[in-house]
């Protein structure tokens, strides 16, 4: 399942340097319905990098087939890494 949604990622408790979110090698887990936590890939734009606070259209792998049920555009979703939110947005479009 595949989907794009517009995401805001937000301001965490770092080093004194920024951490950026580029590339396909992002691996989350996502989070929606307050049920639904499973892995998914997050994959942006070819030579576009996202820092913390910025908001990005993105396109989501949703890693298990199972987890779309449910799904909806405009949804609201969360993006965790160990535990951390590092993200929150809207599904924009289902595929």
């Amino acid at each position: 399942m595949n989907i794009t949604a517009k995401v805001t990622f937000l301001f965490l408790e770092r080093p004194p340097h920024a951490f950026r979110y580029t590339g396909s090698g992002c691996y989350p887990r996502i989070s929606y319905l307050n049920r639904v936590d499973t892995s998914c890939r997050l994959i942006f734009e070819e030579s576009k990098e996202f820092f913390d606070g910025g908001t990005a259209d993105i396109f989501i792998e949703v890693l298990d087939s199972s987890a779309h049920q449910g799904m909806y555009i405009g949804m609201p979703i969360e993006l965790f890494i160990c535990h951390t939110k590092i993200a929150e947005g809207q599904i924009s479009s289902l595929f």
